[in-house]
């Protein structure tokens, strides 16, 4: 039976930790699937709330969505 809601074994951090090891400045849920176990539906599940909040920004490329954090103007 499907659970709603965050997989409990696979945090949010988890998920952010792609953005930082990509070498590009952009993601895709086959990138983010490169370091958790979970399909890419659900990882665009996962990922919509914070396409929603403005933490993450979304563009589709083909058959594909793209993702990266936004530029916060703060230097890093």
């Amino acid at each position: 039976m499907a659970t709603r809601g965050p997989d409990p074994e696979v945090t949010d951090q988890e998920i952010f930790e792609a953005f930082n090891k990509a070498e590009k400045p952009f993601v895709t849920a086959t990138d983010i699937q490169e370091g958790v176990d979970l399909s890419s539906t659900r990882i665009h599940q996962r990922l919509q709330p914070h396409v929603e909040s403005g933490k993450v920004e979304r563009m589709k490329v083909g058959n594909a969505f793209i993702y990266w954090l936004p530029d916060s103007g703060e230097s890093n």
